[in-house]
This record gives structure tokens, sequence and C-alpha cells, in this order.
């Protein structure tokens, strides 16, 4: 195994990262994790600080070659979920404690 200087990059959207960097760490069957789709979401409003949903995705980077890759979002509430936890937020907030 050699060693590689290896740099975690956070991007606020990733229209920061070159579509086809991305596009070539992503199997041909994951359609849902395509430049194209995640950057449709931002551009769209599906995502973003008024649901919740704000954009932190990670790039690493072996000098300026893009080697991994991950989208992450950091939540902030139960907007724009698949499944509502409002429930569980409450509950939490009933004891004092954060959900998010």
């Amino acid at each position: 195994m050699t060693d590689r200087d290896l740099v975690v990059r956070i991007h606020a959207s990733l229209n920061e990262v070159e579509a086809a960097a991305w596009n070539m760490l992503v199997p041909a069957n994951h359609p849902f994790l395509r430049h194209e789709f995640l950057s449709a979401m931002e551009i769209h409003g599906c995502v973003g600080e008024h649901f919740g949903w704000i954009p932190m995705h990670v790039g690493v980077y072996e000098g300026e070659e893009l080697v991994g890759a991950m989208p992450l979002y950091r939540k902030l509430n139960s907007y724009g979920e698949f499944v509502f936890d409002h429930a569980w937020e409450e509950a939490w907030q009933r004891v004092g404690l954060n959900y998010f």
C-alpha cells in the first residue's frame, strides 16, 4: 500500500464539482447519484435551507483529481422527508432534547 496525499472538501453545491469527474465515480445502475440528478434537485429548489436539506457534498481529492465523493445533506427539520417524523421530534423536545 502506498501513501497518498488526500484532501477532503465540503461543497455547498454540487455545481462546485465538475460533472464528468463526479459521474466517473458513480456506478452505471445508480441514476440518483449522478451529478445531473443531484444538481437538478438544487437548481429547482427541491433541496436547500428552506426545506432543511442543506447540501454539504463530500469530495476527496488527490491533487486536483476527484477520487472519492458522497452526496451529503445537513438536516435541520422534518420537511422534505418521505416519512414525516414530527411526532418523534415533538417527543424529544418535550423531554428537553434536540432532535436535529
